[in-house]
C-alpha cells in the first residue's frame, strides 16, 4: 500500500502539472490508498463491524462478498476503478468524477486498462467491456451522495443511468419491434457494481462511525433491491422499468 501511494503521488503530480491543477496530490493519493484498502477488506465486511446486528447490513455484506468472488474480470475492473476514479481531484474538488472519466479516454488510459485485463487472461472483447464499466463507475461513483438513498432516489439514479451511453451499452439496451429492452443479467450485474463502489467509498471514510457506515450500506443495498424488483416486474423493458420505479416499486 505504501509503494502504491508513492507511485500515485507521482502520477497525480504529473496530472496536476499537465492540467494546471491546484489540488493536493498527497491528500488525493492518501484517499486512493484508503479506497484500495477498503476494497481489499470488503470481503470481510461483517468481521469489521461485528457489533452491527441489522439484518439488511448482513444481507448487503453477503451480496458484496458474492459479487466480488475471485473472478479476474471483477477484481481487474475494481482495481482499475480505484486507480483512476479520483484523478480529476487534483484539478477540482467538485465534478472530479466526470473529469476523471473524461481523462480515461483523453489520456488513453483505456488502452492501459484493457491491456491489464488481457494480462489477467481475458479476451479482447471482455477487456474493453471492462474499460466501459470502469468509465461508467468513475462517472457515477458518488451516486449515493448526489442522489441520496431516500424516497425518489431510485428513480433519479435510474434516469441518470439510462441517459448515460456507457450504461446503455453495459445494459445492452436495444430496440426490438418498437420497444426498448435491456438485458436482465447485465442489469443485475450493474446494480451489484453500484452497490460495490458505494460500499467501498463509504467504508473508506475515516470520519464515519461504524453504525453509521452499516446503516448507509444497508440503505444503499435496499435501493438496489428496489431497482432489481422493478426491473423484474417491468419484463426488462426500459420504459416499463422507469414507470415501475416512478410508481413506487423502486
Amino acid at each position: 500500500l505504501g509503494e502504491m501511494q508513492g507511485r500515485m503521488v507521482r502520477l497525480l503530480q504529473e496530472a496536476k502539472r499537465y492540467a494546471g491543477g491546484t489540488g493536493n496530490e498527497t491528500a488525493v493519493a492518501r484517499e486512493v490508498r484508503d479506497t484500495l484498502e477498503a476494497l481489499l477488506r470488503l470481503p470481510a465486511l461483517e468481521q469489521r463491524f461485528p457489533d452491527v446486528e441489522a439484518p439488511d447490513f448482513r444481507t448487503a455484506a453477503e451480496r458484496l462478498r458474492t459479487h466480488l468472488g475471485d473472478d479476474p474480470f471483477t477484481w481487474g475492473c475494481a482495481l482499475s476503478w480505484v486507480f483512476v476514479h479520483r484523478l480529476g481531484k487534483v484539478v477540482q474538488a467538485e465534478g472530479y468524477d466526470e473529469l476523471s472519466r473524461s481523462w480515461i479516454d483523453e489520456w488513453l488510459l483505456g488502452r492501459i486498462i484493457a491491456a491489464a485485463l488481457r494480462g489477467l487472461g481475458l479476451d479482447d472483447a471482455t477487456a474493453w467491456r471492462g474499460v466501459g464499466l470502469v468509465r461508467l463507475l468513475t462517472g457515477h461513483q458518488r451516486w449515493f451522495e448526489t442522489l441520496g438513498t431516500a424516497e425518489g432516489a431510485a428513480y433519479r439514479l435510474l434516469e441518470a443511468l439510462l441517459k448515460d451511453p456507457d450504461a446503455q451499452q453495459f445494459l445492452g439496451v436495444n430496440r426490438h419491434q418498437g420497444v426498448l429492452w435491456f438485458n436482465r443479467e447485465a442489469a443485475e450485474e450493474l446494480l451489484g457494481w453500484l452497490l460495490l463502489v458505494a460500499a467501498v467509498i463509504t467504508t473508506a471514510d475515516p470520519q464515519r462511525a461504524p453504525r453509521e457506515v452499516a446503516a448507509a450500506i444497508a440503505a444503499q443495498h435496499h435501493l438496489m433491491e428496489q431497482l432489481a424488483e422493478a426491473a423484474h416486474v417491468s419484463g426488462y423493458r426500459v420504459e416499463a422499468w422507469l414507470e415501475q420505479v416512478a410508481e413506487g416499486r423502486g
